[in-house]
């Protein structure tokens, strides 16, 4: 049985998105680790860090969930194609949503406010919302049925 390429590259783009926010996770847990051992940090650093640790158990899931669904893909399994359109479309959303967030100024992440900040946000979020928009294309295709016509001809 050969797989479809379109699912090969949504596999791909689901390592590594989940690659990265796999990464970030563990840069918040090295950040409390450090926190907890004595560094000093400001009180809304401090405040960020914990909401950031209070949401991680979900980002660790979410980022567990494309792995599983990069490998379904990549072995050629039905049930993948759903998982990666749940990881991907939860995502988008999100992505969504906080680049509106972003464009009107409200950033719920931001310390201290700046126009530098809310340009790489705007990128960071702009990036992985397309990552996991491409997904959703790449699975979508995979789904179409394949054609293979012998026939030269145009139907009437």
């Amino acid at each position: 049985m050969s797989i479809h390429p379109a699912r090969v590259i949504a596999s791909v783009l689901l390592i590594a998105g989940s690659a990265f926010v796999s990464v970030m996770a563990l840069a918040v847990v090295i950040a409390k680790l450090l926190v907890v051992a004595g560094t000093a940090i400001s009180p809304s650093n401090a405040l960020l860090l914990a909401d950031l640790i209070t949401v991680l158990p979900f980002v660790t899931l979410f980022a567990a969930a494309g792995l599983l669904a990069a490998a379904g893909l990549f072995r050629g399994k039905r049930w993948s194609d759903d998982l990666a359109f749940g990881t991907a479309i939860a995502a988008v959303a999100v992505g969504a949503i906080e680049l509106i967030l972003l464009s009107v100024g409200r950033d719920p992440f931001a310390s201290t406010a700046s126009a530098r900040s809310t340009d790489d946000g705007i990128g960071i979020i702009g990036a992985f919302t397309l990552l996991y928009l491409f997904v959703i294309v790449a699975v979508a295709v995979a789904r179409l049925p394949r054609h293979s016509s012998t026939a030269t001809g145009v139907m009437a």
